[in-house]
Formats: structure tokens, C-alpha cells, sequence
């Protein structure tokens, strides 16, 4: 019985012994970049400035090209100017959603994008319209509206049921009808529908 006990307790023991007497591996950044400034001061006092220059930079070049919002995948975001990983894929999800963007301004309504942000990149994104998937307002019903960021459930039930009542919408103008849907709503929804 002792014996078991004293297996148990070196078991359990094991892993804190194990960290107590084991290498640390932890890094210090004060003494990382001590070390950094010793290295790079070393190897230019003996010529070596290509060793000198090792040291990796992770600032984000500087890029003149210009990303075409609606076509770029989240990898080709983050090589905007303030735009890492989870916020390339925030800003590809509301554009899914969307159905593309019909202009730069709409980023402002990605989740998290301040004015700071949207100033920083704006100058290197530009938006063409002939990519946005618009929706067929003819066919579409509740489900096919249901993500659609613009609309309340109230506004996408309201038009479902208006078409079903009074038929196919021909143009913008009949969706007028539709007392829920106000003329800035409207004016959102209006490039992303198709009335074929």
C-alpha cells in the first residue's frame, strides 16, 4: 500500500519536478533585444554588415499595388496597412455576405474598422461592382435573405410576402410599396438586387 502512494505522488510530482530542474526556454524580450543590439554593434566593428542586417524586420513593406476588395482572399487582405489574419477574415465574411462591395466606404461597416484603420488602407483598395453576386428578388425567399446584412428578418419576411400578394417587383419603385422599407434602406439594397 505504501508502495502505490509513493508511485502516485511521484507521478503526480513528475511534471513540477520536471520544470523546477529542466532548461527554462522562456525569452526575456529586455534581454532579447540587449542581445540583438550587442550582435548587430559585434558584427559591424567587424565589417559583417550582411550579418548585421539579419535580424528580421516585422513591419509590413510598404506596397504601391492596389487590392481589388471584392476579389482578394484574406491572405492578399493582410498586406494592407493595419489588417492582420482575423481581421482579413472578418472583412471577407461581411463581404460574403454582402455579396461584394459596391464601394470603399462599406468597410466601415466591418466589425472593429474605426476611422484610424479605414484612413490607413483606403488609398490601397479599390472596389469594381461587376463582381457583386446580387440576388434575383423574384425567386429569392426568406432563407436565401436571411444573411443578407441590410435587411431586419421583419424587412425580408415584408418582401417575400408583398411579391407573393402582388406579384414579380419589375423595378425599385415597387418595393416602395413596402412600408418598411425606408428610402436609405432602399438606396443600400438597391445595387445588390436583380429584378429578372
Amino acid at each position: 500500500m505504501v508502495v502505490l502512494v509513493v508511485l502516485i505522488t511521484l507521478v503526480l510530482a513528475a511534471p513540477y519536478l520536471l520544470q523546477m530542474f529542466g532548461k527554462d526556454t522562456t525569452i526575456n524580450p529586455a534581454e532579447f533585444n540587449k542581445a540583438i543590439v550587442v550582435l548587430n554593434q559585434a558584427q559591424k566593428s567587424r565589417g559583417d554588415d550582411h550579418v548585421a542586417n539579419a535580424v528580421p524586420s516585422y513591419k509590413k513593406a510598404e506596397t504601391k499595388k492596389i487590392t481589388e476588395l471584392n476579389t482578394a482572399d484574406s491572405a492578399k487582405l493582410t498586406e494592407l496597412n493595419g489588417i492582420g489574419p482575423s481581421f482579413a477574415h472578418r472583412i471577407v465574411s461581411y463581404r460574403n455576405r454582402l455579396g461584394g462591395f459596391v464601394n470603399k466606404e462599406q468597410l466601415k461597416e466591418v466589425f472593429g474598422m474605426d476611422d484610424d484603420r479605414y484612413a490607413g488602407m483606403q488609398a490601397q483598395v479599390s472596389v469594381d461592382p461587376v463582381h457583386i453576386q446580387k440576388i434575383q428578388i423574384n425567386k429569392v425567399d426568406f432563407d436565401g435573405l436571411k444573411h443578407f446584412p441590410y435587411l431586419s428578418f421583419k424587412q425580408m419576411n415584408a418582401i417575400v410576402q408583398f411579391r407573393e400578394q402582388h406579384g414579380d417587383y419589375t423595378s425599385l419603385n415597387d418595393m416602395r410599396n413596402i412600408a418598411i422599407l425606408n428610402d436609405e434602406i432602399l438606396r443600400k439594397i438597391g445595387p445588390y438586387i436583380d429584378f429578372k
